[in-house]
This record gives C-alpha cells, structure tokens and sequence, in this order.
C-alpha cells in the first residue's frame, strides 16, 4: 500500500474520518469512521504527520473538487466570469486584511482554496474574458489584483498541462497568495520613479520566504502550494531568489506562477514606465526559453495566451482601433471588434472584422491605458463580461 500525507484540507473537526489514518510507519493512529471533534488535537496530529492510503485519499480529494465545481457553477451561473473574478479581488483584499489582524489565521487555507476555485471555474466558463480582464480591468488595488491576475494565468496553463485538478488548484492557491509578504511594499513600488535603495532590495528578495511563512504560521502545509510560493522568483540558471536554485531545484508549480507573474507584471503600467504590450511581453518570455524560464512551459504559455492576447488593443490597416476578441483562424489573424473610427469617433457598436483581410490585417497594437475609457468589455463578448460593480 502506498501512503499520501493528509493536510488540513482533507481533515475537518467533526467530520467522519473517510480513510484510516496511519502514522510514518504505517501502523494505524486513527480508524476509519472515527469523528475527531476537537480542533487542536486535530492540528497536532496533521503536524505530526498522518497518512492514509494513496489511491483512496486522492479519490476524495477528486470528488471534493468536482463537487465543489459543480456547486460553484450552480452559485455563480447568474454572475459573468468579468463579475466572478472582480468578486474574487474582493475577497482576496479582505482576507488579507484579516490575516494581518488575526492571531493565527487558520481559516486562510480553506478560504484561499474557494478562491481558487472560483478562479478555475471562471477560466473554464470563458478563458477569453478571463485573459482579456487582466488587460482591461486594471482599476483597485494592484498588488492584490495583479495576484488575481497570476492566479488566472496560472490556472489556464495548468489547463493546457492537464494537470490534476488538486494539483491545479494548489498551483493557483500560490498564485493568490505568493506575495503575502509584501502587499502594501508593493503598491509602494508600483508607484516609485527612483532605483530600489539597499534596503528595499533586501526586502524585495525576502518576500518569497516571508510569504511562505505566514502560510505556515496560518496552518497552510501544502507542499505545492508553499513551495510554489517559496521559489516563485527562482531562475532555471541559479540567478533567482531566494534561494539560488538551479533547474530541477525549483518545483514545475513555482514555474508556472513564476511565468503568470512575470507576464502579469509587464502588461502592467508603472509609474516609470507605460504597460508592456502583451505580444512583446510575451516575445520577452520566448526569449528567455531555456535560460531563465522553463523551454517546455513557455510553449504552453504561449499557447494558452495567443501571439494577440484576448483584450489587446490594436490598429487596424484601415485606422480602426480593434480590441482582440477571440483566436482566429490562424494565430495571426485574430477575431477583432473595431470600437473607434479610423478618425477617433467611438463607434455606437463594436464592429467584427476579419482580420485576414488585407484591409483589416493589424498593424500596431495601442496602450490600453490611452483608449480605457471607450472599451466596454460586454460589448465585446456579451453577457460573461458583464459587471456592475
């Protein structure tokens, strides 16, 4: 028989025990059945290590995360993915304020996980509107949306991967919380015009371990989860932090948000710089294949977002400005919806246009940050984008 460590996801007080529960050597602490009400006894015994049969604990896992999908996809059936994921921004700002004023924070695991969820369950209603918030709906605070906006990322690269559904949803609950450590430093530093001071840099370098420490302070110990946090910043050629890590050191988890987090800051505008169009973004990332980043996952990437990112703004041949709607019939001839004339008018409806056709081919893109005011997301793709917040 083989044997998977239980975590506090898998355990509530309460609750009837689904599995036996062994200790390292496999003898049986705790049989099947049994109901552990107190909550403290609870966390000592997962500490301490509790284990319970492979294929029948990954089977519960699959069936909580299925039906904890479907329950989802029942709640927020009447919410558009645009309102989903704004809700989950929300969410996200307030549980962090509450860690800071907590003793312990032992809700944060289960709390995080229902964000992830919602978060896949969003990405998989419309991965278009999804991609296309990152680079429309920059508006709130930005350190915790542009977690939000990695965790997104994240979830539809762990899609192309394949990967598990727990393993997903570890890999996105790091994403939503990789930078724990440094949520007001960060809003500071999205603002600053001069280079980083000494100390500011030191801080910069500790944020992955000190986000990863208050997981685990908050009872967080999920292995893919805190080690994605932990080595977010790690480069395949050991020039990263913390650690230095070279290659198979750093976790595939940890490479995936590391590539979210990557694209996510660069599409981002900064006070000493205009936002990254998101093609050059993304050739930036190419060209860091098998060096910095992971060769193997850059392709998924790239994959996943497109050469024209849903929600990239552009001009067409014509001098129409277009907003990237959905992949084309070739990669370079994507779906565009014209929204201002070729002589700056807002058009009173979004106009398809093939952009195939000599006349509509692309020929530039345009910073989002100039036209935000004239793109209205619902229009562009109906309903799921639809938010009244």
């Amino acid at each position: 028989m083989e044997f998977e460590r239980v975590t506090t996801a898998d355990l509530v007080a309460g609750d009837r025990v689904l599995w036996h529960l062994h200790d390292e050597a496999g003898k049986v602490l705790i049989p099947k059945g049994k109901i552990i009400t107190n909550e403290a006894l609870l966390a000592r015994l997962i500490n301490m290590g509790l284990y319970a049969d492979k294929q029948e604990l990954l089977k519960s896992r699959q069936e909580w995360r299925e039906a904890r999908s479907r329950e989802l996809q029942k709640d927020h059936k009447p919410e558009s993915t645009v309102g989903v994921l704004m809700s989950a921004r929300r969410k996200l700002d307030a549980m962090v304020t509450q860690l800071d004023r907590s003793v312990h924070g032992r809700w944060l695991s289960s709390k995080v996980g229902e964000l992830a969820d919602a978060v896949v369950v969003a990405c998989e209603s419309d991965a278009d509107v999804a991609i296309a918030m990152i680079l429309l709906r920059q508006e709130g605070k930005y350190a915790i949306r542009h977690m939000v906006n990695a965790a997104i990322v994240s979830a539809l690269v762990c899609r192309s991967l394949e990967k598990p559904a727990a393993e997903t949803r570890s890999i996105v609950c790091a994403a939503l919380t990789m930078n724990l450590g440094m949520i007001e430093f960060q809003d500071q530093l999205k603002e600053q015009t001069t280079p980083l001071t000494s100390s500011q840099r030191g801080r910069l370098e500790r944020h992955p371990m000190m986000s990863a420490d208050m997981l685990r302070e908050a009872g967080v110990d999920d292995p893919i989860w805190l080690a994605a946090v932990e080595q977010h910043h790690e480069c395949l050629d050991g020039s990263g932090y913390p650690g230095g890590l070279w290659e198979e050191q750093i976790s595939e988890g940890a490479r995936i948000v590391a590539l979210a987090d990557l694209f996510c800051a660069r599409v981002t505008p900064r006070s000493y710089r205009p936002a990254v169009a998101s093609n050059v973004a993304l050739k930036g990332i190419l060209l860091e294949r098998g060096k910095t980043v992971d060769q193997n996952l850059a392709a998924h990437f790239i994959k996943t977002l497109g050469i024209f990112p849903p929600g990239m703004l552009v001009r067409l041949a014509n001098g129409e400005i277009g907003v990237v709607a959905r992949a084309g019939s070739k990669v370079s001839t994507p779906q565009v919806k014209s929204i201002l004339s070729a002589d700056g008018h807002k058009l009173s409806l979004a106009i398809a246009r093939d952009t195939g056709i000599d006349q509509f081919a692309i020929k530039e893109t345009v910073d989002p940050k100039q036209l935000s005011a004239y793109v209205n997301m619902e229009a562009i793709w109906g309903g799921r984008a639809a938010y009244r917040g």
